[in-house]
């Protein structure tokens, strides 16, 4: 004869089922935070911790509500412990994700961030910047009142504009047209119908106006000067007017992709010709007539400027005219997809 077993008590669970039911609650509680989340801030990476607890500590304050939006810290091979500010971020009420990956240049960081992302709309900014506290309000209000934009640019501003002068040098966008990406908002699907960032771009130039270029092809990207961030400008060395001298391989590719130096109104019809002239010629004779215009006020800063000027074209024969004359840039303008 079987012994009937009492029913359970009402409301009672079993230690199994108290596990069961705390991992339905919190799957139920990230499910409705990523529903919530309207935007992803997507940050490039690589060390700078210091600035980058600067920009988290921006993002926390934002007049937005915290419930709608996320950041992605995306990793790019630092040496320092970036990982080590996620606790810090989430005790400010960030909801913050951070990724890791091997070097690979801040295009494909922003795809990896892309790709985690959970809101419909992706903002970026860098991780020395200084967002204004309405920078998110204002970038999420210019794309909903216009559904037909596939992105949104905003105000860049130096806080130390003149410190550095006439050596000072770092982003600026005062009248749009520029894409900056410290400071913008594109729609995810966009971005996706795009293809990303090209990740072939392996340094902080250019990868920001090629997008752009591609981008446009889907619909127009919006001017919102009210939605401002700052970045510090810092003083021109020697070695980075060599750097640069580098990134007129990937202008030549947006001069054959798009028939423009990365910007429309810089076309050109002889993209090769123009970059000799431009990076052996115009640019380091605009450096000498600077020089020369601020001997008297800043005659240090003016014989640096000067040496830079002869420096950018001599290095300009060796660094940019080999590769502007026999580099296959019909080839390399052959754009791939990374969000697919």
């Amino acid at each position: 004869m079987e012994t009937a077993k009492a029913p359970p008590k009402t409301g009672a669970l079993n230690g199994k089922s108290f596990l069961q039911f705390g991992r339905i609650q919190v799957l139920m509680l990230k499910r409705e935070q990523i529903t919530a989340t309207e935007i992803s801030v997507v940050i490039p990476v690589h060390n700078r911790l210091h600035d980058l607890q600067i920009v988290l500590r921006a993002l926390s304050l934002q007049d937005f509500p915290k419930e709608k939006f996320e950041v992605i810290l995306c990793d790019d091979g630092s040496t320092e412990a970036i990982s080590s500010c996620v606790g810090w971020a989430e005790n400010l009420g960030l909801n913050l994700s951070y990724f890791r990956q091997e070097k690979r240049g801040p295009a494909s960081a922003r795809n990896l961030g892309i790709r985690r992302a959970a809101g419909k709309i992706i903002a970026m900014t860098d991780n020395d910047t200084l967002p204004d506290r309405a920078w998110l309000r204002q970038l999420d209000a210019a794309l909903a009142e216009a559904p037909e934009a596939v992105g949104v640019e905003g105000r860049v501003c130096a806080p130390n504009e003149l410190e550095f002068f006439p050596l000072g040098e770092g982003p600026i966008n005062k009248s749009g047209n520029v894409y900056l990406t410290c400071n913008c908002a594109y729609r995810r699907e966009a971005l996706v119908q795009a293809g990303g960032f090209d990740e072939t771009f392996p340094y902080p130039a250019y990868e920001d106006t090629d997008l752009a270029s591609q981008l446009q092809q889907f619909g127009p990207i919006l001017w919102q000067p009210d939605a401002v961030v700052y970045h510090p400008q810092r003083p021109l060395t020697l070695r980075a007017v060599l750097k640069k001298l580098t990134h007129w391989e990937y202008v030549l590719i947006t001069a054959f992709r798009y028939g423009y130096f990365a910007w429309p109104q810089y076309p050109t019809k002889h993209p090769r010709i123009r970059a000799i002239a431009l990076s052996v010629i115009a640019l380091p004779l605009s450096k000498l007539k600077d020089a020369m215009r601020c001997a008297v006020a800043f005659p240090a800063a003016a014989a640096k400027l000067f040496v830079f000027g002869i420096a950018e074209c001599l290095g300009a024969l060796v660094l940019v005219v080999p590769k502007a004359l026999f580099i296959n840039f019909r080839s390399k303008a052959i754009r791939g997809r990374y969000l697919d």
